[in-house]
């Protein structure tokens, strides 16, 4: 038997990322349908001020990723400006709350539009993409080892997670270090450049605390009343539905059916659409800001002698 050939592993990953957002919803589609009333009565506990933060730190989250990718272009050298990268990531968000596994070719896509000469190739946004998964995932596998008790994993499946983690990006230290004369590769510079490495830590950190505290302040407000380490819980398996096959947008909505299903369907169906839809305001409030000024470098770049000298 052959094995699956690269076109094959990608359209089965286009598969997934179709058919998992359409399970989550179609599952939500279900509770609505079956527990309308008790879904509506918990997600109305959530106040206008809490609406307003959860939104506020969503916003957060996406600045902080964007400067993520600030940093990993820096590390590579002649960057494009900031604004034209916070101005195509603003429209990438709204992207990839469809399909994550679109995200670096459509920002690659729309840097190259208004930077043509400074801006990544789409295999080194790829990379760049995956260094900064990389180091959230080994953040992330932390967490998992401090919340295995409220995920209800053994000690050693947690222990397992976190040597993944360090093994990924050890990894990819190891194939920069050896390919790094290839182009593809630079988009991994960030990791051996110990400065923007340590920012897109700490700017990662930034997006797992603004993560978990508004997954905190949602299930509180649904009435929930759940610990600390269980909110880590609920963002770990959003983050594992979104990085799986689910996408941010139903990952997000599906994370705390997974860790409190059991104890109430409607409370944590109605967190689970509070924190879906203040994410998806997050984005559209992000792409008003961005997309004019897209549009303005548009016309700069379509005008540019040099734009028109490289087309």
């Amino acid at each position: 038997m052959q094995p699956p050939t690269p076109a094959r592993r990608g359209r089965l990953g286009f598969a997934l990322s179709i058919v998992g957002p359409a399970a989550i919803l179609a599952l939500l589609a279900y509770l609505l349908a079956s527990h309308g009333h008790g879904i509506a009565t918990a997600a109305s506990r959530t106040s206008f001020g809490q609406l307003v933060l959860v939104t506020g730190l969503a916003l957060i989250t996406l600045l902080a990723r964007t400067e993520a990718v600030v940093s990993c272009l820096a590390a590579m050298g002649g960057r494009p400006r900031r604004r034209d990268i916070h101005a195509a990531n603003s429209l990438t968000f709204l992207a990839s709350t469809i399909n994550h596994y679109v995200s670096s070719i459509v920002r690659a896509a729309l840097i190259r539009r208004i930077d043509p000469q400074r801006a990544p190739t789409i295999p080194q946004m790829i990379m760049v993409d995956a260094a900064t998964s990389l180091i959230e995932a080994l953040l992330v596998a932390i967490l998992i080892v401090a919340s295995a008790s409220a995920l209800k994993i053994t000690w050693w499946l947690a222990a397992l997670v976190l040597a993944a983690g360090v093994g990924g990006l050890a990894l990819a230290l190891a194939m920069r270090r050896r390919f790094g004369r290839y182009q593809l590769f630079r988009g991994l510079d960030v990791l051996a450049h110990s400065r923007q490495r340590s920012r897109v830590a700490g700017l990662m950190l930034i997006v797992i605390c603004c993560q978990v505290l508004r997954t905190l302040i949602v299930l509180r407000a649904v009435g929930l009343h759940p610990s600390l380490l269980q909110a880590v819980a609920t963002f770990v398996a959003a983050g594992v539905l979104s990085s799986l096959f689910a996408g941010p947008g139903a990952g997000t909505a599906g994370g705390p059916l997974i860790v409190f299903g059991h104890r109430s369907l409607a409370a944590s169906a109605a967190a689970g659409l509070v924190l879906s839809i203040t994410a998806l305001l997050a984005g559209i409030f992000y792409s008003l800001l961005g997309g004019p000024v897209f549009l303005w470098r548009l016309r700069q770049a379509i005008r540019s002698p040099t734009r028109r000298a490289i087309t």
